[in-house]
């Protein structure tokens, strides 16, 4: 029997992989030192990318019902409102940022891998690894893990998931530069009860003199609050108290609001930092251990769920042997932009509101109602939080050949109506339901539905092959035009991003090409 892959930390990252490759049949473990699962919010917003992904696996349901979802946001500088943005500009079912307490997106995890038969073993850790990287053998991985009753075990594994956190045993043990910089200020932040004038369907943000302050509502008169700069100085071994928020609050706020019922609180400095590698002979590495940055856009975890999302339909095709190891080599490829971005982003932005700089200030409360009323700005923003305009052009994965449509090569393919022709019969669906998360799916997209070529078929032979054409509606026939041209081919990675796209009439022999070189089928 082979194996099981040994994935390090069950925070949303590693459920994540774990969740991923078990649905796929790839054995796993999953191990974390905790003695049981955190049960405190920390991080709290899920981006409308990351639903649209949970929701092709069956999670997003149970989120929606239990979160909280905020359509607009208000950015708020010398006393009054800068700019609204307006989440509904976004082309995605879930035209809002999701905030929900990490304890329950994990919960939603766990009970979704339970069903799979795994389970995390707590109280497990991780304390000494080994690797020969150009070994035959089938499990080149020793790790060494110390259970809850200080009994060592010795485990060897093909690969090993580094899921662990800032704190990492595997990226320290492979002396892997965390590249960045720790911001000077100080954070506190508070989860608390607001009696007041803050609407739950916006988060917002204050920009002052005094720094930032954004209050993230968490359903009903529920808040998270996350300030710069707090008004006394932490010390270890405490937390904020009510009064500290309360009196911040009333510092950089001209809404009138009273705090109660403080759940938890905490002090923390921002670190900005990132590693330059995710993948070293057969250990990889994904969320907190690759990637830290501020809070800002609520960027961080949707970033370590969708690492692995991105990793282990590749890890699980290799695996099983229906793939040769430089499609691994992608993970990295694809990732690491993506990642450089994140904090790149972030960083402007905690610069920008928290700034003290009068000049700053006064440049972003006079221009900022300009720049956030244009639509172009808008749409910009909201699909870059939203993770909806992420893409893989650059990945080489990626091949483009034109067809007369906008969808590149490693687009997100978009969340259209479509038909699709089912034994012999034509039904309307979203094109989401039709991409397989588990394998490739072959879009043949016509205007009319007339019969592609039979050599398509062949082409990808274990592809889930899908003829497509526009809905009846004339909004969802103008989109399907905009995306697909007159006729082209489609290849959708299992993560949902176009891998390949070709005119109808050269797309086999470019399909046949692209098999040959990153499958073994």
């Amino acid at each position: 029997m082979t194996d099981p892959i040994l994935i390090v930390g069950a925070g949303p990252t590693g459920l994540t992989a774990a969740f991923e490759l078990s649905r796929m049949g790839v054995p796993v473990r999953l191990v974390d030192r905790a003695e049981a699962p955190a049960t405190t919010s920390r991080a709290i917003g899920v981006q409308a990318r990351t639903l649209e992904l949970f929701e092709q696996r069956g999670l997003a349901a149970e989120m929606v019902r239990v979160g909280n979802p905020a359509r607009f946001g208000s950015i708020y500088g010398g006393g009054a409102r800068v700019f609204h943005l307006d989440f509904a500009r976004i082309d995605s079912p879930y035209p809002y940022i999701l905030f929900i307490s990490q304890a329950e997106t994990e919960r939603i995890l766990r009970e979704a891998l339970a069903g799979l038969a795994v389970e995390p073993e707590w109280g497990t850790e991780l304390i000494g690894i080994g690797q020969n990287a150009l070994s035959r053998e089938p499990s080149p991985i020793h790790a060494i893990l110390r259970h809850a009753d200080g009994a060592m075990e010795h485990v060897r594994a093909p690969w090993l998931i580094s899921a662990e956190g800032a704190h990492s045993v595997v990226r320290t043990t492979l002396d892997l530069p965390y590249e960045g910089h720790t911001r000077e200020e100080q954070y506190a932040l508070g989860d608390v009860r607001i009696e007041g004038e803050l609407a739950d369907t916006d988060f917002h943000i204050f920009s002052s003199e005094h720094g930032f302050m954004g209050l993230f509502p968490m359903g009903g008169d529920h808040f998270r609050l996350i300030a710069s700069h707090p008004l006394s100085a932490p010390v270890k071994e405490t937390e904020p108290a009510l009064g500290e928020l309360q009196a911040i609050y009333d510092q950089r706020s001209h809404l009138p609001a009273r705090f109660h019922d403080m759940a938890w609180s905490s002090w923390f400095r921002i670190n900005s930092r990132m590693v330059p590698r995710l993948k070293v002979g057969r250990l990889l590495l994904g969320g907190d251990v690759a990637h830290i940055h501020s809070p800002a856009g609520a960027q961080g975890m949707n970033t370590g769920i969708q690492d692995m999302v991105n990793l282990c339909w590749k890890l699980a095709l290799v695996t099983s042997g229906q793939a040769p190891l430089s499609l691994l080599e992608t993970y990295e490829q694809d990732r690491l932009p993506v990642m450089r971005g994140v904090l790149s982003c972030t960083d402007h932005l905690t610069d920008m509101i928290g700034s003290e700089n009068a000049a700053v200030r006064a440049v972003f409360n006079h221009v900022g109602p300009y720049l956030g009323g244009a639509a172009f700005m808008q749409r910009n923003q909201t699909a870059g939080m939203s993770q909806i305009a992420l893409a893989y052009r650059d990945s080489p994965l990626s091949d483009h050949h034109h067809h007369g449509g906008s969808l590149h090569a490693g687009d997100r393919v978009p969340p259209l109506n479509v038909r699709h022709r089912t034994e012999g019969r034509w039904t309307d669906a979203p094109l989401s339901v039709l991409v397989d998360p588990s394998r490739f799916t072959l879009l043949l997209a016509t205007r009319d539905g007339a019969e592609a070529p039979k050599a398509l078929n062949a082409a990808l032979p274990e592809a889930n092959c899908v003829a497509i054409m526009p809905a009846a509606g004339d909004v969802d026939r103008a989109h399907f035009d905009e995306a697909f041209g007159r006729e082209c081919a489609v290849l959708v990675r299992p993560d949902g991003y176009a891998a390949l796209t070709s005119p109808l009439g050269s797309a086999a022999d470019r399909l046949d090409n692209y098999r040959r070189t990153w499958l073994l089928y």
